[in-house]
């Protein structure tokens, strides 16, 4: 088979490694628009879980890779001045310019094919090819040539950020969030590899535009960064790579497929940066696509079908979770003004994917925290009492706690009037000790 994959970022590369290494009498051909060591951003990250597969899948990949990663099991939220720290939270990232350079090794070793400085936004030079992989990122110039055929869906969000690097170290993922007389701002934070770190700052677009931002005044950007977040940086400056402030596109497509002509990574589906899985989903979703062609070979449909039915249900969860979460960071300006420790715990189950039981298995001392600080403002509760035990004042009513129980339709007064009926059911559900119905 003849294999063509537009575009040479992470789950470009890693498809061909992991198809050329098991079909080795397949041409596998990658064109990428970049020269081979140009890299726009800074670090990726990944889990403990996403390592294991990388592991099983390709060892060789793994071990060059791992040895360039930064590890962490804590995470910081920092306010203003104010912070706390959570651990339990294995992650590990790298730069994301080592990563190509260790993947396009691996494909050379493999005997991809690899060619540079090719900008590719028409598929019909390719017509002996009988698999396109489109992945070719967020701006993808096949998807959006074919979009009525893939059925592309592109909604830019309201939040403004740019993606930046410093010297300064971190021992921690942290969030520093820091209140100016503009609004809030937040600065995503991680240490990559010895001496560098991302930096991602994020504010809402009215907070942006008080502040006087543009998008691509680097220099101003630069200098207004350093000074909002000078205690931050801590003497450090900030490293600039075509840093532009953005808006962050929400990328979804109801096919993945348009002919011979397949989509991966970003030009599929896009996660937001908050939840750390844009790189992990290319490289799970290239493990799958290279999953299907071995399997099917020359059965183009079927490989298709058999990539989506291994992916879609996946990536559509995740892509939910990034969602939930960049709309966290859209209101942060309500989210802000909760006490610190409540604060802090919004962040970390902002996604709906952490609960409180969750936390409390990865650092008990810091849901203490947030349950001791909640308590402190709820009369006649101790300590560790659980929130939803809590008494719970309502324009002038007090509930015993915040249990509520909606009720059924067959609950219904008949013309506004209760009658015994109602008292009976309302009263048996009643004595469990529900706070409201």
């Amino acid at each position: 088979m003849k294999i063509t994959v537009i575009g040479g970022g992470p789950g470009g590369l890693y498809f061909s490694i992991l198809l050329k290494k098991a079909k080795p009498d397949y041409e596998v051909s990658v064109y990428e628009r970049n020269k081979a060591d140009d890299s726009f951003g800074f670090g990726v990250v990944f889990s403990d879980e996403t390592l294991s597969e990388f592991l099983t899948r390709d060892p060789r990949s793994y071990d060059l890779i791992r040895t360039k990663f930064a590890y962490w099991d804590e995470l910081d939220v920092a306010r203003d001045g104010e912070k706390v720290r959570i651990t339990g939270n294995g992650f590990c990232g790298c730069s994301r310019k080592t990563l190509l350079q260790l993947l396009q090794h691996r494909c050379k070793e493999e005997g991809v094919n690899l060619h540079f400085e090719y900008n590719i936004d028409d598929v019909s030079q390719f017509e002996g090819s009988d698999i396109i992989v489109a992945a070719d990122g967020i701006n993808s110039g096949i998807r959006d040539k074919y979009a009525a055929d893939f059925g592309t869906k592109i909604e830019l969000q309201s939040n403004r950020f740019v993606w930046m690097g410093s010297t300064r170290p971190l021992d921690a993922f942290t969030y520093f969030f820091r209140t100016t007389p503009y609004g809030t701002f937040v600065a995503h934070t991680y240490q990559y590899e010895e001496g560098m770190s991302t930096w991602i700052f994020e504010t809402t677009d009215e907070t942006w535009q008080k502040a006087g931002f543009s998008v691509t005044d680097e220099d101003y950007t630069i200098e207004k960064l350093k000074d909002i977040f000078k205690e931050e940086l801590d003497g450090h400056g900030l490293i600039s790579n075509r840093s532009h402030w953005r808006q962050f596109p929400v990328i979804t497509n109801s096919k993945w497929n348009a002919d011979n002509v397949v989509l991966l990574g970003d030009s599929k589906a896009t996660a937001h940066y908050s939840i750390g899985s844009g790189t992990k989903l290319a490289m799970e979703c290239a493990i799958a696509l290279a999953d299907s062609v071995i399997k099917y070979q020359n059965d183009i449909p079927a490989v298709f079908e058999n990539y989506e039915k291994l992916r879609r249900n996946r990536v559509e969860m995740i892509q939910h979770a990034a969602n939930v979460s960049l709309q966290w960071f859209e209101d942060m300006d309500r989210h802000i003004r909760h006490p610190f420790q409540q604060f802090a715990f919004s962040v970390m189950t902002r996604a709906k994917k952490v609960t409180f039981e969750n936390l409390g298995l990865r650092d008990s001392s810091f849901t203490k925290k947030v349950l001791a600080e909640f308590n402190s403002t709820t009369a006649d509760s101790k300590p560790d009492t659980p929130a939803a035990f809590t008494p719970f004042s309502l324009r002038g009513m007090i509930f015993d706690n915040r249990i509520v129980m909606s009720p059924m339709e067959q609950y219904s007064a008949i013309d506004g009037l209760v009658s015994d009926w109602h008292m009976t059911h309302y009263g048996a559900r009643a004595t469990g000790g529900i706070g409201l119905i």
